[in-house]
């Protein structure tokens, strides 16, 4: 009987030891990690996103408006056209990083204030051949221009907000890129191609505006750990699954189905809550003109009906111009295939200029 007692004892003895080892290995492994994370926490740039190539590294991180344009950035150096030829550029940002700020005080010409996101920021181009630039060379107006790159409806709108007292425009000319549909619905963006992948403001329909950071796996883990996340992405990298493109992506989705699409058909109805907002920031007596910096269907026909619905007048066509320029053989983009050289700046200012001179 007591030799039954002890073997009892001597076999809660070792399972206490082997939960006891378990425990401790646990521990061992969660101190270590926990090392590790703050080593890596201590060293964001393992785990950061690789910086933007000059000059499109002038964004700063915001918590208002996800990002914004760095003030005073310059870059003076040469970029290359889709033609594959080399031109000097001197890019600079200027005050509240707008590309181009003039004189508030002026009071002897119109005052015109463009808002738009790359195409307006246009650092493919050197400030002296900005369409903008040209178009103030040519008319008696006084020029501010501000645009950053993948900037949505509702920062722009919100950046208005914040400088129209101060630059007291007669003018605004927002311009418009398809892409904006895809910027101003977080879970349309979330099932294209072009992603941001940024924090940033969007508009709901009823005007209110809501948060949001749309990420696919793994991104979705780096907030919460910088080293599982430096793990996650080199499988993710070794497999082939890393910022995978859809295979059906909502741009496809845009064109087959228009309005048809739900995630397309929300995005307008929040665009057309941003541009009411607009209408209402601006005074009575400053106008509102827009325009769209490319010609993709459909896109570029909601523009238009949002405009005419909202009384706003639609600069049409503006993206043919370019177009045209491009069959007669002219080399009107930047390396990139969609955004305006030097040359492309000069049609677009012209097609401007002369909107501007039969529309007074």
């Amino acid at each position: 009987m007591k030799y039954k007692k002890a073997a009892i004892h001597h076999k809660l003895s070792n399972g206490k030891q082997i939960l006891f080892s378990v425990i401790t290995i646990f521990i061992g492994l969660f101190v270590v990690c926990g090392v590790v994370e703050i080593i890596f926490r201590l060293n964001p740039q393992w785990v950061a996103e690789p910086p933007a190539p000059v000059p499109h590294n002038y964004r700063v991180l915001d918590s208002i408006y996800g990002w914004h344009v760095q003030e005073g950035y310059h870059y003076q150096g040469s970029l290359r056209d889709k033609c594959d030829s080399s031109y000097a550029v001197n890019i600079s940002f200027g005050k509240n990083g707008f590309r181009r700020w003039g004189n508030p005080a002026i009071t002897d010409k119109k005052k015109v204030l463009f808002l738009g996101d790359s195409y307006t920021a246009a650092v493919q181009t050197g400030d002296d051949h900005l369409f903008y630039k040209i178009i103030g060379d040519s008319l008696p107006l006084e020029i501010f221009a501000f645009g950053a790159a993948g900037f949505g409806s509702t920062q722009q709108a919100m950046f208005l907000e914040k400088y129209i007292n101060e630059v007291k425009p007669d003018i605004v000319v927002w311009q418009f890129c398809s892409n904006d549909f895809i910027d101003n619905y977080w879970e349309l963006e979330k099932a294209a191609i072009y992603r941001i992948r940024m924090k940033r403001p969007y508009t709901l329909e009823d005007g209110s505006i809501v948060y949001y950071w749309k990420e696919e796996y793994p991104r979705t883990v780096r907030p919460y750990s910088y080293f599982l996340y430096f793990i996650l992405k080199r499988i993710a990298k070794i497999t082939g699954t890393f910022d995978q493109a859809p295979k059906k992506p909502a741009e496809k989705f845009i064109v087959d189905q228009g309005l048809d699409y739900p995630l397309f058909a929300k995005s307008i109805k929040m665009t057309n809550a941003v541009i009411k907002k607009v209408k209402a920031i601006l005074p009575v007596q400053t106008k509102l003109i827009a325009f769209d910096a490319d010609n993709y269907n459909p896109q570029y026909d909601q523009f238009k009906r949002l405009c005419s619905e909202n009384d706003i007048p639609f600069v049409h066509n503006l993206a043919d111009a370019i177009s045209n320029a491009q069959t007669a053989g002219l080399c009107v983009h930047s390396n990139d295939g969609y955004h305006w050289n030097d040359q492309g700046n000069v049609i677009v200012a012209n097609y401007l200029i002369n909107y501007f001179r039969t529309h007074k």
